[in-house]
């Protein structure tokens, strides 16, 4: 029974231990993942955290774009 919920991989999530961990649930698990450690974490879920923060950059970006526009406008 070794499915892509049981492979785990190796990452180490940006910042450092004494900042928060990336918290999240995925189908009524609650994860909690240190950061600036290595860990081991079912693939799934890495790949789940590095879309997730891929979506909050580009959400960042949008947002500044929006605002610097706005400014502009008056």
């Amino acid at each position: 029974m070794n499915n892509e919920f049981e492979r785990l991989t190796e990452t180490v999530l940006a910042g450092s231990p004494a900042d928060r961990p990336w918290e999240g649930c995925v189908n009524q698990v609650v994860y909690r993942v240190p950061r600036g450690i290595k860990v081991s974490i079912p693939r799934f879920l890495a790949e789940h955290i590095r879309r997730t923060d891929e979506e909050r950059e580009e959400a960042e970006r949008l947002s500044e774009r929006l605002s610097s526009a706005a400014r502009r406008l008056g």
